[in-house]
């Protein structure tokens, strides 16, 4: 019977087995069969959005990363775009995306008749049917890098194209701060790098990258963008607040459809141009900067720059040689932060100042290869379409943040040189080695004021510091006698040079009798820029109707000997050789013939209302408003009261409320009689800014008498011992 047993078991067995195999053969075929099919199936899905066939994709998918912040809740600039948005006639070619967010309140209503949600980010669509709204989703910090990237992936799945373009709206800060700021998380920035992963994680390229935000046509923002886009369209100055003209360029996009990266680029600047040309005022014309660059060839311009800063740190161990070049690049052509700096213009400049000509041809020659269009304004003459960062005592904040994503090692360990409270990374010193580190004591001005003697203008002896890219202003005071307070008038560039000796230079503030008034009331200027013999200062304003905000009239002031000796020079030969022509007959004419001289008379220009700069942000307001816009609006003009034991402004008092209008004029008018003083600003090659002492003047209403500080001095100490 054990026997009979075993006999049946063996086929049992063979069979369980056979059948086993056989199930887990068909198991492996089904499972190959279903990953066969699913590969397939996410292969036509991928298709749906890349391998679609190009009859049935858009020409362009443009996606704007719409971060409304306070330019939207306090100026309505974004739903303004939009509006510009809403003028046009779309075609179905081209997708218009728009992600909106990042406010704490929206105008697009009644701009648009949109309700805008500022309690979640939403995503619309403009097509002939208008504004439709696509998607929702939870609110979510827009200066995150991942809101971008989630914004970017769901385009371009939903809304495949031939062509994309990415427009970033809303505040930049250059390459040290970045851009994109959510007021409601704390108005919080994305980095460079952080736009850098955005654009990684999303996994779609660009055609164009545009940057509708302030100061982002840089270097270092190229490099960060190159990898994932072919061109950027940004501006190396501050975007006027309406931005870029929409309605234009977005027709004519509309209208040529199949048009190529380079023609949309020009067609934005070219628009822009003409939108800020035909307003009233000549502000953002004149301001404007903006360029089309060529991602391709960014590496030639950062090889060329990189070797160029090498250049620089050799000049570091000779104090006189980096001064010789500090003072040749001082004027070079820079924008409302000051360490961002045209790189053309840089490399032009630097030649006088040490740099090889080969050094600086290469650096032009590689800006000018990759600018393939950029558009420019009377106050920026010497934009040529990309800047760096390079200053001579940033922020530590501001350079941690650049070292993040800046590529070049050379310009960080040349800023751990020169920025004497900041060490670069150590990846910086192992890839260069060690640099001789600025010796402040070759640059900082050394000065001291003498009175003349003569009861007249007390001068100012510079003996060090100065020549190398400095600059010399004067601050004027009244004395209100009831009050017993000074006001203060604020700054002039009017100062004259007396004597340009080896040892020292010597200046005398030029002091007229006259200050700018308006309707009257004497303004308080504060020095912003020089532009050749134009200077851009701003006025403090307040608006009681929009609840006591502080702003500030933009006022470019024309003096007619004030000028920048390097800019001055022609490059037209013809134009050198006529002005010759005219100064050699001039020199000829007998003098009896000579008219009398005519007063010196300073021009001045209103170019608008300014936010200036956001206290939260640290970042520039883009909301300058023509006065044609707040024609009727009241502002009261500020006066600063100067405190002696702060010694800056302690207490601001208003003059009567006037209304704005286009036909507001400011005059050079004659100062009240009465008790004055002023006092030099002095502002020394690395940027630190130093005061003298004041000196006292009686001023009455036709001849300035200054007094002798020393005998002001022992009188007072006569009379406190009497």
């Amino acid at each position: 019977m054990m026997k009979t047993r075993r006999k049946w078991i063996m086929p049992i067995v063979v069979f369980c087995v056979l059948s086993s195999f056989l199930l887990s053969l068909y198991a492996f075929s089904a499972e190959t069969e279903t990953e066969t099919e699913n590969a397939a199936l996410s292969e036509k899905e991928e298709q749906g959005s890349e391998g679609k066939d190009d009859a049935e994709k858009a020409e362009w998918t443009v996606m704007l990363y719409l971060c409304g912040t306070d330019l939207e809740s306090m100026g309505g600039m974004a739903s303004k775009n939009l509006e510009m948005i809403s003028k046009t006639v779309p075609d179905s070619k081209v997708n218009m995306l728009i992600e909106t967010g990042g406010a704490k309140s929206w105008q697009a209503e009644k701009a648009v008749g949109i309700d805008i949600a500022s309690d979640r980010l939403q995503r619309w669509r403009y097509s002939e049917d208008g504004f439709t709204l696509e998607d929702e989703q939870i609110s979510a910090n827009m200066a995150r890098y991942s809101t971008l990237s989630d914004f970017i992936r769901w385009g371009a799945e939903n809304y495949p194209a031939k062509k994309n373009m990415l427009i970033l709206w809303d505040h930049g800060g250059g390459s040290s701060s970045g851009l994109i700021v959510d007021e409601n998380y704390d108005d919080t920035i994305m980095s460079l790098d952080g736009l850098g992963l955005a654009l990684q994680k999303a996994g779609t390229h660009f055609d164009v990258v545009m940057a509708d935000a302030c100061l982002m046509a840089s270097l270092e923002t190229a490099q960060e963008i190159q990898p994932y886009a072919d061109y950027l369209l940004a501006s190396e100055e501050v975007v006027p607040g309406e931005g870029t003209n929409y309605e234009e360029w977005l027709q004519a996009l509309y209208d040529e459809p199949e048009c190529d990266a380079v023609r949309l680029g020009k067609n934005v600047c070219n628009a822009t141009q003409i939108m800020y040309g035909e307003q009233e005022t000549a502000t953002e014309i004149n301001g404007l900067t903006f360029s089309l660059t060529d991602l391709s060839r960014i590496e030639a311009v950062a090889e060329a720059f990189e070797g160029y800063i090498q250049e620089v740190v050799g000049l570091l161990e000779d104090p006189e040689a980096f001064g010789t070049y500090v003072d040749a690049v001082g004027n070079t052509e820079r924008y409302v932060f000051r360490e961002m700096c045209d790189l053309y213009d840089l490399a032009r400049r630097s030649m006088k100042g040490g740099i090889t000509k080969e050094t600086a041809l290469k650096l032009e020659k590689a800006v000018d290869d990759a600018v393939v269009f950029n558009v420019r304004g009377s106050y920026h003459p010497y934009s040529h379409g990309i800047s760096a960062y390079l200053c001579y005592n940033g922020a530590r904040a501001d350079l941690d943040r650049l070292a993040r994503s800046c590529r070049n090692p050379w310009q960080l360990a040349y800023l751990d040189a020169v920025c004497l409270k900041w060490d670069a990374p150590e990846w910086v010193i192992d890839t260069v080695g060690e640099i001789p580190q600025l010796e402040p004591e070759y640059y900082t001005a050394k000065f001291e004021t003498e009175f003349p003697g003569d009861e007249s203008v007390p001068l100012l002896h510079i003996y060090s510091g100065i020549s190398a890219g400095g600059y010399i202003r004067y601050e004027l005071q009244r004395l209100d006698e009831d009050r017993e307070i000074w006001y203060i008038l604020g700054e002039n560039e009017d100062v004259k040079v007396l004597d340009a000796s080896e040892e020292n230079l010597t200046f005398a503030a030029n002091f007229t009798g006259k200050w700018p008034a308006l309707d009257g009331m004497f303004l308080s200027l504060k020095s912003k820029e020089q532009m050749g013999r134009k200077v851009l200062a701003d006025s403090p304003i307040n608006i009681p109707e929009w609840d006591n905000r502080k702003m500030s009239l933009r006022i470019v002031a024309e003096y007619p000997d004030l000028y920048d000796d390097d800019q001055e020079e022609s490059a037209d030969p013809d134009a050198e050789e006529a002005a010759d022509i005219i100064a050699e007959e001039s020199a000829n004419e007998p003098e009896e013939n000579d008219p009398e001289e005519e007063p010196r008379e300073v021009k001045y220009d209103i170019a608008g209302v300014w936010d200036e700069i956001d206290s939260s942000t640290g970042l520039p307001y883009r909301n300058t408003y023509p006065l044609a816009t707040m024609r009727g609006v009241g502002m009261e003009l500020c006066a600063p009261v100067y405190s002696d034991f702060l010694e800056s402004v302690g207490d601001m008092r208003y003059y009567d409320a006037i209304p704005i209008s286009p036909n507001l004029e400011i005059e050079d008018t004659v100062l009240p009689e009465g008790q004055y003083r002023i006092r030099y600003s002095i502002s020394d090659m690395l940027g630190k800014t130093y005061w003298s002492d004041f000196f006292y003047l009686t001023w009455d209403g036709e001849q300035a008498v200054f007094e002798d500080p020393n005998a002001a001095e022992e009188e007072t100490e006569e009379h406190l011992a009497a």
